[in-house]
């Protein structure tokens, strides 16, 4: 077996998902053991779709089922109005996806690419923490930031949109996890700088919310300060 540690020799420190920590082979069981957050995660996610469809971020009539997960996903507005149901909604906001591209990018990019290697060098427990560790995080963050911004501009679109929708999704972790990952790489910064060339990409090009993306990016540069500060692997 090679012992060399691929993390601090590559600038981008993934592993195969059929691979253990090295990119070694491992036998069915093990391997299955030490990517059990991902294969937990996934199969909720799925079995969520299976069982009530997506979720919406603004038409939460619908049906009963959208109604419900409307219920169960991160509002800005429940800060304030309701912040025991915003401190609830941060366990469900990460299994709760609005679209088929959104759920296939969380499960292909986000977990079969990046959680599962960062699962496989730091181990289950760790993962799963510095994931959940956004949503108890980057979301309260995000959610005073724009109840102040909004007392503060009251006719500012860009806050007043916080609070039209929802947010949702595990997205939020996977980047969070990718900024732990990026403790590992021979160049931190090269692999650090991969989010901002794609949220500009997605801003620029795709048109997606701004919000969105400075959630993405704070979450990407805590989960590399939380992991260099408090995580050993």
């Amino acid at each position: 077996m090679n012992t060399k540690n691929p993390q601090k020799e590559r600038i981008f420190p993934f592993v195969f998902p059929w691979r253990g920590a090295y990119n070694e082979r491992k036998p069915a069981l093990e391997l299955l053991k030490s990517k059990g957050f991902t294969l937990i995660y996934l199969a909720i996610i799925w079995t969520i779709v299976g069982v009530l469809g997506f979720a919406s971020t603004r038409n939460c009539e619908e049906s009963w089922q959208v109604a419900l997960q409307c219920e169960y996903a991160f509002w800005v507005k429940n800060f304030t109005e309701s912040p025991l149901i915003f401190f609830r909604n941060l366990f469900t906001t990460p299994i709760l996806h609005n679209g088929l591209d959104h759920i296939l990018f969380v499960s292909v990019l986000g977990f079969l690419l990046i959680v599962q290697s960062h699962e496989a060098v730091f181990g289950s427990k760790k993962t799963a923490l510095i994931f959940m560790s956004a949503y108890f995080t980057v979301a309260p963050f995000f959610g005073l930031f724009y109840t102040v911004g909004l007392d503060l501009f009251p006719n500012s679109e860009f806050m007043q949109f916080a609070f039209v929708r929802n947010w949702l999704g595990g997205s939020l972790g996977m980047f969070q996890v990718y900024g732990a990952l990026a403790t590992k790489s021979r160049k931190p910064w090269i692999m650090l700088s991969g989010p901002v060339v794609f949220e500009i990409f997605n801003l620029t090009v795709l048109g997606i919310d701004l919000h969105i993306s400075l959630m993405h990016l704070m979450a990407t540069f805590l989960g590399y300060w939380i992991s260099l500060k408090f995580v050993k692997g």
